[in-house]
């Protein structure tokens, strides 16, 4: 990918990045879209299956993480949650492939993995969700990595206990 095309893409998508919260089995995640991107008006919108159409509609594209960042929250919010996490997964690959590490991409790559966090933990991996809010917040504390973060320390002590309950009957 040209690098040239893909800094100018990370400074506008720290620019325009914005929040979307999505519902992981009762609880309130906050993941990032990228603003301005395609797919992102359609994710925001609720059209979710009309983003991931134009988000794999062309093959070009899958090239620059924004569609793929994009990608996962699409999947997560959809009935195809289950590729959430490899595309979240994709995503962070194209932002750590990327040699500065700018405190810009550090910042995107924080959100990439709160995003696969959220994915993990909607696949019930909550040990794999637990880790990947931990590293983003040690790549970058902003809000909505701080954010998740704590919420899922908050699930997972109850989550325990009941799984420890279930074994016991």
């Amino acid at each position: 990918m040209n690098k040239a095309i893909l800094k100018n893409t990370l400074v506008a998508t720290l620019l325009l990045s914005t929040t979307h919260a999505t519902l992981a089995n009762e609880a309130i995640f906050q993941v990032a879209v990228v603003k301005g991107a395609m797919g992102t008006a359609d994710i925001t919108k609720g059209e979710v299956a009309l983003g991931i159409k134009k988000l794999t509609a062309n093959e070009n594209g899958k090239d620059f993480y924004d569609r793929k960042m994009n990608l996962c929250v699409a999947y997560l919010q959809s009935t195809q949650s289950n590729k959430s996490e490899s595309a979240c997964t994709e995503a962070i690959g194209s932002i750590e492939s990327i040699e500065r590490q700018s405190s810009k991409v550090r910042y995107l790559t924080s959100l990439n993995y709160s995003n696969r966090g959220v994915a993990r933990y909607k696949q019930n991996q909550l040990i794999a969700a637990l880790k990947d809010f931990e590293l983003a917040v040690t790549i970058d504390d902003n809000p909505i990595t701080a954010g998740n973060l704590q919420k899922i320390k908050q699930l997972l002590p109850v989550i325990k206990v009941e799984k420890i309950t279930a074994l016991s009957d």
